[in-house]
């Protein structure tokens, strides 16, 4: 993650608040993992290849906008406890 990630976060922290930003980059991570994992077991992308990760910030905002907070907690409990919560 670059330094211009880092500063776009912190203008979106300013605009959604601490529970938002925090859910925004669970999901910003777990997209990226997921499409990374994928770009390299098929071979589009070679382990020193850069994958930016601007594209799943701005992919996990608008699902933000468009989902409610209260869904994509309880799914985010879900994938990150392992179904325990």
């Amino acid at each position: 993650m670059g330094f211009g990630d880092v500063k776009f976060m912190g203008a979106l922290g300013l605009y959604f608040g601490l529970a938002n930003i925090i859910t925004i980059t669970l999901m910003a991570f777990l997209f990226a993992a997921i499409v990374s994992i994928f770009l390299l077991a098929t071979k589009i992308k070679k382990k020193s290849e850069y994958i930016p990760f601007g594209p799943f910030i701005v992919v996990a905002c608008f699902i933000n906008i468009l989902v409610p907070f209260n869904i994509i907690f309880l799914v985010l409990a879900k994938i990150f406890t392992l179904g325990m919560a």
